[in-house]
């Protein structure tokens, strides 16, 4: 194996991102945060701190990388967390690559007190396959990542920031 000035660089990069990260993630989270911030044992960590250098990239101010409770929305996850940012939070769920959440197809109902979510494809959802919610969500593929959050101004950053076609 060839090591590279390049890649040397570039895994220095990474780990400079990881290390600012969990030192912003120590002084802007609030405490009742700290206790569920995302741990570089967590299976998901080496994913979420990519879409994290990403977002950062794009202008995104990543505050807090938390655990996820939908991390149990699909079987297979490599993980999830979630993600407090200067323009909002959402959820990220994480394949192993080389899954993709390509042909996950996601179904939704308006219901009088919000909307219900099922999903179909080649990522299983749980048994009951069925998330609710007071407010709309919006689902963004990206690879093996599944972004999912309910603001619309939020959505339009995050696909600016991905490069992902918009969901109009």
């Amino acid at each position: 194996m060839r090591i590279t000035r390049g890649s040397i660089l570039g895994i220095g990069l990474v780990l400079i991102f990881c290390a600012s990260v969990a030192t912003a993630q120590l002084t802007e989270c609030s405490p009742e945060d700290t206790s569920a911030l995302l741990q570089p044992t967590d299976t998901a960590y080496s994913d979420a701190m990519g879409l994290g250098s990403t977002l950062s990239e794009h202008g995104f101010a990543i505050r807090c990388v938390l655990t996820s409770k939908l991390g149990l929305l699909f079987k297979g996850l490599e993980g999830a967390a979630l993600y407090r940012t200067d323009r909002g939070d959402f959820d990220a769920l994480f394949l192993t690559s080389p899954q993709t959440f390509t042909e996950l197809k996601i179904v939704e109902r308006s219901m009088k007190k919000g909307f219900v979510y099922s999903f179909a494809g080649k990522s299983r959802a749980w048994a009951t396959n069925r998330l609710e919610s007071g407010r709309r969500e919006y689902f963004l593929k990206h690879g093996n990542q599944l972004l999912i959050l309910d603001d619309d101004q939020l959505r339009m950053k995050l696909e600016d920031a991905l490069n992902l076609p918009r969901d109009n």
